[in-house]
């Protein structure tokens, strides 16, 4: 090769070499939105491909705290963390998917949607307050099943992070015994009777193999599983099922407010579908980034997905965002700066 085009080449190579360097953007945080976040990520690397985000789940209380630490760009959480703990952290927060728990059974001859509960029902089950199927309590909600006079068999999770504190909110606001023995999560004594379990899977499982047992999960881990979830009373007083469009109505009737960081918890919302289960995933950033490069391509990669990864959040069992509550987080990301002050982008 002749001499100088060498050195042209060469000196090419250098001077477009920045333009190829991935900026490597790294999360962490609740483990149920890694597979939509994975899924994203592929998806906006083949849009952006100097660009490469990487997840890694663990639970929110760890990635609260490496994020805080500023050891990952971003994290993820279940349950939005309050105005003032957000403000003690110079931490932003939004919502990006959303999800829902329902209760499930396994009762002889009840497919899925025919069984229905309220929520002060639910709770005096779980407190171990009604043992048996054919409870008044119970058969007055039921009126249309045969019900049996057979033990109510619990089965619980070791207090899994997100689940556990949507499933305990909910009930602590429509269970009064609930509120003054658990507060607002799931910790606690069980009734003796209750089997507990340690992972998802092991969940669903138990409850598949376990005539008359009564537990919860993720709804699309108990439609895979060809298990019967439960209706529930919502705030409107009617009853409804976990579908797409009924864990959107939660949201969009939910008020969303940057001045108090977003800070909705979806259970238990107005309007007249919304499933009261219903729960969302959020993104934690620091108000300052120490990294504005990879802090713009995190945000540039959420702005990207909110925008067009709908069908993907679909396909994995994801809700996206209804377009109001994408049109109320946009402008939020403008509040994020370096340590200049200078916005690190622009919505």
């Amino acid at each position: 090769m002749d001499l100088k085009i060498f050195k042209l080449i060469l000196s090419f190579s250098i001077i477009i070499s920045p333009l190829v360097i991935a900026a490597e953007v790294v999360g962490t945080g609740s483990m149920i939105p890694v597979p939509l976040i994975k899924t994203w990520s592929d998806a906006y690397s083949i849009h952006t491909p100097s660009a490469s985000i990487k997840y890694k789940g663990s639970n929110p209380a760890d990635g609260i705290k490496r994020l805080v630490n500023r050891e990952v760009d971003f994290s993820s959480i279940d349950m939005p963390l309050s105005v003032t703990e957000l403000k003690k952290n110079g931490l932003i927060q939004f919502p990006f998917a959303l999800g829902s728990v329902a209760p499930v059974i396994n009762l002889p001859y009840v497919y899925p949607g025919q069984f229905r509960l309220d929520g002060n029902t639910l709770g005096e089950i779980f407190l171990g307050n009604i043992k048996k199927w054919n409870d008044p309590a119970i058969v007055s909600l039921n009126p249309n099943i045969r019900l049996p006079d057979a033990d109510i068999i619990i089965i619980h999770r070791v207090s899994p992070p997100g689940i556990s504190t949507i499933i305990g909110d909910y009930l602590a606001k429509t269970n009064p015994r609930w509120k003054a023995i658990k507060g607002d999560g799931m910790a606690g004594t069980w009734p003796a009777s209750a089997i507990e379990v340690k992972n998802p899977n092991e969940n669903i499982d138990m409850i598949k193999k376990t005539q008359y047992s009564i537990g919860y999960g993720p709804v699309s881990h108990i439609m895979k599983a060809g298990l019967s979830y439960v209706q529930l009373k919502n705030k409107a007083g009617n009853y409804v099922s976990p579908s797409d469009e009924n864990v959107s109505s939660a949201a969009s009737n939910a008020k969303w407010d940057e001045s108090n960081g977003f800070g909705v918890v979806l259970t238990d919302q107005s309007g007249p579908s919304s499933w009261p289960l219903s729960m969302a995933s959020f993104a934690l950033f620091h108000k300052v980034a120490d990294n504005p490069e990879r802090t713009r391509e995190a945000i540039k990669y959420f702005k990207y997905s909110l925008r067009y990864g709908g069908l993907k959040a679909v396909q994995y069992d994801y809700v996206p965002l209804p377009d109001s509550v994408r049109a109320v987080v946009r402008p939020s990301w403008g509040s994020i700066v370096d340590d200049k002050g200078t916005k690190i982008i622009k919505e």
